[in-house]
């Protein structure tokens, strides 16, 4: 490497060095430094390294120092914490992305608190799950259904379901769905993609691990102004944690035990009222649907329909369905 070419990269290896090995516990010595540097075909005195270092902190980039015998230096200011990577690592584990795929991931996220942290925390993530099958391409069609929503594309794509065996079998004999793209949401371990095509008025959600073969689409999405100023989050709210159906306003009666279960369900953003020692109540807007009347059921009474009587008879007569079968 020419000297001329040494020189215009050499903050951009050095800081390099400094994210990935060193943090608060680690830090390195100015002749370590400029060790590193010349195995990289750097050369630096080490007058000069310290106003390198003066002029990444000028711009931003946090590195702190101090002095024993030499001084020493570590990047104190990192994009992430500690703790977020390992919220965001929790969520990749527990996603249904394959074994290698996930650990491909947390290394990466792991990398950006440096070697050190990276090596303490890959030791520290756990994963108590048994090898399965899984879609591989699910990061792929995520990244081509992102594209296609910022390009305001439509997508295409195949989808299926699982037999007893565990084979696909492809919906609609194999054909592709054609679809406009609006949102892809996490729910519950898994990744949707929220569409609407353009012969039927209603929402529609796909896993997007059971999709295959995902395109980009060179024909422009069909805009609504109904999706214009679209609520995300009041959306999976009211349907994905249930699932469909027609979407009416319940009156949900509940012990205290339930609390943080319907505040889970339902957002933390809901009025609860208590109405008497032991209960209490709130009205919610839900989409009626049997995964609603199962979770009512699974509460073994500590969740009550209190209103509308409608949605009253629709779950006696899911309860009674069951007992028939029973």
């Amino acid at each position: 490497m020419s000297h001329t070419t040494s020189q215009k990269i050499k903050l951009l290896v050095l800081y390099d060095i400094l994210c990935r090995l060193t943090d608060e516990e680690h830090a390195l010595n100015t002749d370590e430094l400029i060790n590193l540097l010349g195995e990289k075909g750097i050369q630096v005195d080490p007058r000069v390294l310290k106003s390198d270092i003066d002029m990444l902190n000028d711009y931003g980039y946090e590195v702190l120092s101090y002095k024993k015998k030499y001084y020493y230096f570590y990047v104190a200011s990192r994009q992430f914490e500690s703790a977020e990577i390992a919220m965001l690592a929790d969520v990749v584990s527990a996603s249904k992305l394959n074994a290698n795929r996930k650990k491909t991931l947390i290394g990466k996220l792991a990398g950006t608190l440096g070697n050190n942290k990276a090596n303490v925390m890959m030791k520290n993530v756990l994963s108590f799950e048994k090898p399965k099958r899984t879609n591989a391409h699910i990061i792929y069609s995520i990244d081509r259904i992102d594209t296609a929503i910022n390009e305001k594309k439509k997508v295409s794509f195949l989808y299926f379901s699982l037999d007893y065996t565990g084979n696909k079998v492809y919906r609609k004999d194999g054909k592709r769905y054609l679809v406009n793209p609006l949102v892809m949401i996490w729910n519950q371990d898994n990744y949707y993609l929220l569409c609407y095509d353009d012969k039927h008025p209603d929402l529609v959600t796909y896993r997007i691990d059971r999709m295959s073969d995902v395109k980009v689409e060179q024909e422009d999405r069909t805009e609504r102004d109904e999706f214009a100023t679209f609520n995300t989050e009041q959306y999976r709210t009211q349907v994905f944690s249930m699932f469909g159906g027609e979407l009416q306003r319940v009156e949900l009666q509940f012990t205290e035990s339930m609390i943080n279960d319907v505040f889970d369900k339902f957002g933390e953003d809901i009025r609860i009222r208590k109405t008497g020692d032991e209960y209490y109540r709130a009205t919610i807007p839900i989409q009626v649907s049997k995964v609603f009347f199962t979770w009512v059921a699974g509460s073994q009474g500590k969740v009550k329909i209190a209103s509308p009587q409608k949605v009253k008879d629709e779950f006696k007569a899911f309860i009674d369905k069951i007992k028939e079968e029973y």
